[in-house]
């Protein structure tokens, strides 16, 4: 009887040591403070530049879905010299330029143009269009026809080439990572009440964000523009011929400068002798004078040695 008494008071104890029942319902975690909401948009941001890596094999494998036949993002440049006669030299380069301006800003748009020494026996001049590839491609095939039609030829003819698949992709990636985060730190800002001082840590991390988005935005736009159109430059040289016009021309110029050349030396003899005149009106006469006593002290001593 001793014994049950004793095993029924350490269960009692047992139990009363053992607390409540861990199986229960646990407390419920307290609402997030705006304080440990920005705490955690900085380290998104910071997880975002972490997460670059990921964006970068994500780009690399878009890039080699994209450079499959008929999916690389490329950039055509084409340069073109034409050799044509200087009286249609200038002509020729404004008609190429109005007709890219006749086509529209949306087709084509003229980047640059010049012409040098347009009255010159030699002119050249230069134009560069940024133009829709089908559009630039039935322009490119009527200049060879022009040129010649018009007494001249095309002499050098390039393309080059740039892929812009991995930038375009990898700005597209970081772009969306970008426009993710602002949206988050917007939805903050409309849901969160707190401190000011919070809420200016969270305007201001949106205002950076934002800036870099924009920022990108311009950069893929920019990418995306030149894949959309291409460009092409134009060198327009005159012809060179076997004799050329101005090749006398330095005859002519020193039959112009001769009279110019003799007035110039009648006038350097005419200062030199305005120089020296007064001169002479001294030293002629005490010449004239140290002379005539020399012949006389040379007659004076002849006549006493003959004496």
């Amino acid at each position: 009887m001793f014994r049950w008494t004793l095993l029924a008071a350490a269960a009692v104890m047992l139990a009363a040591c053992e607390g409540p029942d861990p199986a229960g319902p646990a407390p419920s975690p307290p609402p997030p403070s705006v304080a440990e909401a920005v705490m955690d948009e900085q380290v998104a941001v910071t997880g975002g530049r972490l997460e670059r890596a990921r964006f970068a094999q994500a780009g690399e494998e878009a890039t080699a879905e994209a450079a499959a036949p008929g999916g690389a993002l490329l950039a055509y440049r084409y340069d073109m010299a034409l050799e044509l006669p200087a009286a249609v030299l200038a002509d020729t380069q404004s008609a190429h330029a109005r007709a890219c301006m006749e086509a529209g800003p949306q087709r084509c748009q003229v980047i640059a143009a010049s012409v040098n020494n347009p009255d010159s026996p030699r002119p050249s001049a230069f134009l560069s269009l940024r133009a829709a590839p089908d559009w630039l491609a039935a322009f490119r095939a009527d200049l060879e026809s022009e040129a010649e039609a018009s007494g001249g030829s095309v002499i050098s003819a390039s393309t080059r080439v740039e892929d812009l698949t991995a930038r375009i992709v990898d700005s597209e990636a970081r772009l969306a990572a970008q426009t993710t985060l602002r949206d988050r730190l917007l939805s903050l800002l409309e849901t969160r009440d707190g401190d000011l001082s919070d809420l200016l840590a969270v305007e201001r991390q949106l205002a950076q964000v934002q800036a870099d988005l924009d920022a990108r935005a311009s950069v893929l736009a920019a990418l995306r523009q030149r894949v959309d159109t291409s460009v092409l430059d134009i060198r327009y040289q005159a012809e060179r011929q076997i004799v050329e016009p101005d090749a006398f021309d330095p005859i002519g110029e020193a039959l112009e400068q001769m009279g110019e050349v003799f007035a110039r030396s009648v006038a350097a003899i005419i200062v030199f002798v305005a120089g020296v005149l007064p001169w002479l009106v001294i030293l002629i006469p005490l010449l004239w004078l140290v002379v005539h006593t020399l012949v006389r002290a040379i007659r004076g001593r002849r006549a006493k040695a003959g004496g």
